[in-house]
């Protein structure tokens, strides 16, 4: 048996992860010239400079931690990964870290103690609904299951602000599905399961990660294993007969596969099919883009002991995520300078947004202007779709197609999470169904 996975982002490089440690044939084409997707790390005047700003959450449970843990090494965060020590969250003129369990809780500064008794008993309904309860609600926004919960508006930009970073998009347009996702996971309702969440010695957030060497680090950390990836390579066309996948053509060469997967954006998907016709559900996708403000410092200005702040907006709008990467990784800049980014989704006018955002900076960095040596502004896709109501992951495609032997994989794929999470998901679901269809 061979296997063709086209696409080397974080979807294509798990499942070959995957194939590989389950000896199973295979090769990654890919049409750029590094593998990673977003999952990359470029020099730019001497700064190591990520698609963006990103940690890998969930250290204990998240699909991309198990899944490197179980195939590459169960020590690697420990290895390769600094932690992040928490979120710090600013709201008017208050801030405080974001509460790990009830006792911190009790005592988040930017809840009321009014408010704070509605966020625990919300808590407690996602803990019940868990990520599978979600799907009878398939198309509801976080607001709509939300709203009976949320007292004063300072509780409202707060969820809305943990909407932005887990869907993409305000509280009023992001999955329900998604944000119980980023709160809760799904486990059998009981007290142990209880206290683990909001237990005095709770942790709900387990823990994030960046790695060593900046983002690129990811996928390096996948090639060490020995991927077989053909770099420059665009797949021009798959090849289907009588309803069953034949190969590839690249460059008008044929090359014969058993199994072809596909990480590359959905909706181009029929385009390719040379012989055949895909008769899966798409959902409307709307592109996933953000923006950031990397900032370079000859000397350490700030010392955050690898917190990330976040400032969020007194309305509705995307909060502003900013991060002294430096703090994780003294190698992303030259010897004693600094590296600070931040990030917003791109949602409004780019202009606008940016002078919101360098005052924003101006907040957590006073005078910031006057000590900067290295400017960059970075436009990227975050990921492949937004993560709206309609694009729950109870909406997306299954990664199994109607063609025999033909499978999908990443971020706009049935899978839950977002990002590198979500892709490595989405592989598991992929591994799962060829193990039953080839009776592996």
């Amino acid at each position: 048996m061979r296997a063709i996975i086209i696409g080397s982002g974080m979807g294509g490089l798990c499942t070959g992860l995957i194939l590989k440690k389950n000896g199973i044939d295979f090769v990654i084409y890919e049409k750029e010239d590094h593998p990673g997707g977003s999952f990359w790390t470029s020099i730019y005047k001497g700064y190591k400079i990520d698609t963006g700003l990103h940690m890998l959450t969930r250290g204990k449970t998240g699909e991309l931690p198990v899944l490197m843990r179980e195939f590459i090494d169960k020590d690697i965060f420990q290895k390769e990964f600094v932690s992040q020590k928490a979120y710090r969250f600013f709201l008017g003129d208050k801030n405080d870290v974001i509460p790990k369990n009830l006792s911190e809780l009790l005592k988040f500064k930017l809840l009321n103690s009014s408010d704070r008794m509605k966020f625990l008993k919300m808590y407690l309904h996602f803990l019940r609904l868990g990520r599978s309860g979600t799907e009878s609600y398939s198309d509801m926004t976080s607001y709509g299951y939300a709203k009976k919960f949320i007292g004063s508006d300072n509780m409202l930009y707060f969820l809305n602000a943990l909407c932005w970073m887990s869907t993409g998009c305000n509280i009023k347009e992001g999955a329900l599905e998604r944000f119980v996702d980023t709160l809760v996971r799904d486990k059998e309702f009981s007290f142990d399961f209880i206290m683990k969440h909001i237990g005095k010695k709770g942790d709900a957030t387990e823990g994030d990660w960046y790695p060593v060497g900046g983002l690129k680090r990811v996928p390096e950390l996948f090639m060490d294993q020995g991927l077989d990836v053909k770099l420059n390579n665009e797949v021009e066309k798959i090849v289907v007969e009588d309803n069953k996948v034949k190969g590839v053509k690249i460059s008008g060469k044929f090359y014969p596969s058993d199994i072809v997967i596909y990480d590359g954006m959905i909706s181009n998907l029929s385009s390719l099919i040379e012989g055949g016709e895909l008769d899966i559900k798409i959902p409307k996708q709307d592109d996933y883009e953000a923006i950031t403000i990397w900032l370079g410092f000859d000397q350490k200005i700030a010392s955050w002991d690898r917190e990330s702040r976040i400032i969020i907006q007194n309305n509705l709008d995307s909060p502003h995520w900013g991060v002294f990467l430096t703090d994780f990784d003294p190698g992303l800049a030259p010897e004693g300078h600094q590296l600070f980014g931040m990030s917003a989704i791109l949602h409004k006018d780019k202009e606008k947004l940016i002078e919101e955002m360098k005052e924003s900076i101006e907040k957590l960095i006073p005078d910031y202007k006057d000590k900067v040596v290295f400017e960059h502004i970075q436009v990227d896709r975050a990921e492949k779709t937004l993560q709206k109501a309609e694009n729950s992951m109870w909406n997306l495609p299954e990664q199994k197609t109607n063609i025999e032997g033909l499978y999908v994989v990443g971020t706009d794929t049935k899978a839950f999470g977002s990002g590198g999470t979500m892709c490595a998901g989405s592989a598991r679901r992929c591994w799962n169904f060829i193990k039953k269809d080839y009776n592996l």
